[in-house]
């Protein structure tokens, strides 16, 4: 009885010391996230709200990166830890629909969950579209990712991100505007790998006669009015020879260039169904656009990766350790 009396004597205020000493570490910890969303509203002119998907972070939700209506993107910064990286997201959509939103419910939200887990930081950006009255085809699309990417670096000391650790990535037309980027000297300084999920291997259209054996552009674009009217908004006009060259990404791979991680699990390549129409879902995604780019990479001395070697959210942790 004695002991116990003497024991409940010294851990009591033990106790009650502990409890105290949580308390204001607690306190000092939500002071310290109060003062950087306060910051960092006071910054962007956009208050925190609740994230779209499950981890510790801090969300702002349409930020403008730039001057355009939809130059917007949504924010994930890992709560009160050091930041290993920052992964630069692109929606899907053929460059005509979709919106940032669209990630939050699409095949890529486990990556997302993994990189915050992993104190990634996560940019989610949306882009003009091929249809708006100022757009110059999908070339300001691509831009666009590129203000992105200065956008992050610019603010990289205020947002506690480092410079040089960046991933891009995106779904379909987002994986396009990621390695457009990417494989680009004049963009791809910092970063660190690319991820394209169901992306296309080329925007010089004509490059995809090489992929596949029964899409003939020219002919194809006669006949189907579909497909012509997405090739006037892509290219803005006809697709001379200087445009081409300038849209044609694979052509500027080579083995200085990140990392790239590319899955394509489509895995029809006839383009044209048995009713003589255009299978637009083989077109865009096939696994034979995969193929183009691991080829080229082969080719270029490039690292390639893809699902039958890691996981993406393997990929994006792995590269942003170099």
């Amino acid at each position: 009885m004695y002991f116990y009396r003497a024991m409940k004597q010294f851990l009591t205020p033990l106790f009650l010391f502990s409890l105290s000493f949580l308390f204001l570490s607690c306190s000092k910890n939500n002071e310290y996230l109060d003062e950087r969303a306060e910051e960092l509203n006071s910054f962007f002119g956009v208050a925190p709200s609740e994230p779209p998907i499950d981890g510790d972070v801090l969300f702002l939700k349409d930020i403008a990166y730039g001057t355009g209506e939809r130059n917007q993107l949504d924010l994930f910064l890992p709560n009160g830890k050091a930041i290993n990286g920052v992964v630069i997201f692109f929606h899907g959509g053929a460059f005509l629909f979709g919106t940032k939103e669209d990630l939050y419910e699409s095949e890529v939200k486990e990556v997302l969950s993994a990189a915050i887990e992993d104190n990634i930081a996560i940019v989610n950006a949306e882009y003009t579209f091929i249809d708006d009255v100022e757009s110059k085809g999908v070339l300001s699309a691509l831009e666009d990712g590129a203000t992105v990417i200065d956008f992050i670096q610019k603010n990289s000391s205020l947002l506690g991100i480092p410079s040089n650790k960046i991933v891009l990535a995106g779904i379909s037309a987002g994986g396009g505007i990621a390695q457009w980027n990417g494989f680009r000297e004049q963009t791809n300084a910092q970063v660190k790998g690319i991820f394209a999920f169901i992306g296309q291997s080329s925007y010089d259209l004509y490059e995809w006669q090489n992929i596949f054996p029964d899409f003939d552009l020219d002919s194809l674009r006669k006949s189907n009015t579909e497909l012509e009217d997405l090739f006037e908004k892509f290219y803005n006009g006809e697709a001379d020879e200087e445009k081409a060259s300038l849209l044609n990404y694979r052509d500027q791979m080579d083995a200085q260039d990140p990392p790239l991680y590319i899955y394509n699990p489509v895995f029809e390549d006839q383009v044209i169904s048995e009713d003589n129409s255009i299978d637009f879902n083989v077109l865009f995604h096939s696994y034979r656009h995969a193929d183009y780019l691991r080829k080229k990479a082969t080719e270029v001395g490039q690292e390639f990766s893809g699902a039958y070697q890691e996981l993406p959210q393997e990929f994006i942790k792995r590269v942003l350790k170099n």
